[in-house]
């Protein structure tokens, strides 16, 4: 009798677990975020925290290490049973109430429309870079371009063929070993060669900042149910993982400016500048041969508006969408220059053609639909012979990595110009 019971609890458990695979699988329930931790240092090597990473001492003078909200363990985080809970306050936020535009989209103030509840200090950073684990605390998304049947630029052909998702992957791989060497935490928009739709992955880079925000929000006293339903609106483009207009898969994303529920995502996401975003794609110019070395782009706020009035030209800009404003310009453009210095620094024979380290601005869904710190890195060209050789090999690779990685060290590690 007990070795039946024994067999069917076991029957039980198998069908269980089954059933969960098959709903991730068609996206019922949501994978768990990739890359995170595949490069930690083994058990006896552990990240110890740098001086940088400390936070004001406790009651007891001891200084504390700050905990990602979403590293916390579960006996941490705040028992909202025990919590009286209020709605979390939204101001500010209705597009009737706007100054009207013109020919030109609406500007939604700079001031936020929900609270500020994460507000990292990123002077403790400055000067840490021989410190153990500089980066702690940081966070950095890496998203390798293309995937799947999306190959981006392929240079020969049959078994030779090099392809351009085929190498920013292996050089995302790279970057997320360097960064985590130096403390950070990294999220990979794909580990493997699988295809995701652009909004797909900004919805994915989304979640990560609502999620922290959802905890942050509870351990202040508000309710989570604003933020748990921008996730479920996350959770359908990512279900989804279409870019057809058709298909629903652009999701809040959709529209040309930044409509209300929109606008409160960027509002989140614009709380962590302690989190950059990264993408990484490979320059082809099958006319140019010729063109050579490394760029990054990024969009300000002024050059964003600028893209969406655009688009909004020949329709009543009034009844569209205002655009966002409260975006971190600064950040953007020092991102990608010190993406390109890096790379020249470590690698001269990529070195950008224009001999500038500057930025250049591009339109670019993926910069375009985030709030965080963003920029798309160029490490070369694949049409290129010269950048060709240094893409394909092995030093190559790591030593990008390593210049991604560097990038990220000096915008934590040293001032702003302004600061």
């Amino acid at each position: 009798m007990a070795v039946k019971k024994g067999s069917r609890l076991v029957f039980a458990l198998l069908l269980v677990s089954s059933l969960l695979l098959l709903l991730s699988a068609f996206g019922v329930l949501q994978k768990p975020v990739r890359g995170a931790k595949r490069f930690q240092l083994d058990a006896g090597e552990s990240l110890r925290p740098s001086e940088s990473a400390k936070v004001p001492a406790d009651e007891t003078g001891q200084e504390t290490d700050p905990p990602l909200e979403t590293d916390l363990p579960e006996e941490t985080k705040p028992d909202i049973s025990d919590l009286d809970l209020v709605a979390l306050p939204v101001t500010g936020n209705d597009p009737d109430q706007l100054t009207p535009g013109g020919e030109s989209l609406r500007l939604w103030p700079a001031q936020p429309a929900i609270p500020v509840l994460h507000h990292p200090d990123l002077t403790v950073y400055y000067g840490q870079a021989a410190a153990s684990a500089p980066l702690r605390g940081i966070t950095v998304i890496l998203d390798a371009s293309r995937g799947g049947a999306d190959t981006g630029a392929v240079w020969g052909s049959g078994s030779e063929a090099v392809m351009e998702k085929t190498l920013t992957l292996a050089i995302a791989t790279e970057a997320e070993k360097a960064l985590t060497n130096l403390g950070a935490q990294v999220i990979m928009t794909r580990t493997t060669d699988e295809e995701f739709s652009l909004f797909r992955t900004v919805a994915k880079a989304a979640d990560i900042a609502l999620i922290r925000y959802g905890d942050a929000a509870v351990a202040a006293g508000y309710e989570r149910d604003l933020v748990d339903n921008l996730r479920l609106l996350m959770s359908d483009i990512i279900r989804i993982n279409q870019n057809s207009p058709a298909s629903g898969g652009r999701g809040l994303f959709g529209s040309i400016g930044t409509p209300p529920q929109l606008r409160l995502l960027y509002d989140i996401e614009g709380q962590y500048p302690d989190t950059l975003f990264i993408n990484i794609a490979l320059g082809n110019d099958a006319a140019d041969s010729t063109a050579s070395g490394c760029q990054a782009y990024y969009m300000s706020a002024d050059y964003t508006a600028e893209v969406n009035n655009g688009y909004a030209v020949g329709q009543d800009a009034q009844s569209l969408a205002p655009n966002y404003t409260d975006i971190d310009s600064q950040g953007r453009r020092r991102l990608a220059m010190l993406l390109k210095s890096a790379l020249s620094g470590i690698e001269p024979f990529l070195a950008p053609e224009d001999g500038t380290h500057e930025g250049q601005e591009k339109d670019m869904a993926v910069l375009r639909l985030t709030n965080y710190v963003s920029a798309s890195f160029v490490p070369g060209y694949l049409s290129n012979d010269g950048d060709r050789r240094v893409l394909t090999s092995e030093a190559g690779r790591e030593a990008i990595g390593k210049a991604v990685a560097n990038a990220v060290l000096q915008y934590y590690v040293t001032a702003r110009p302004s600061e």
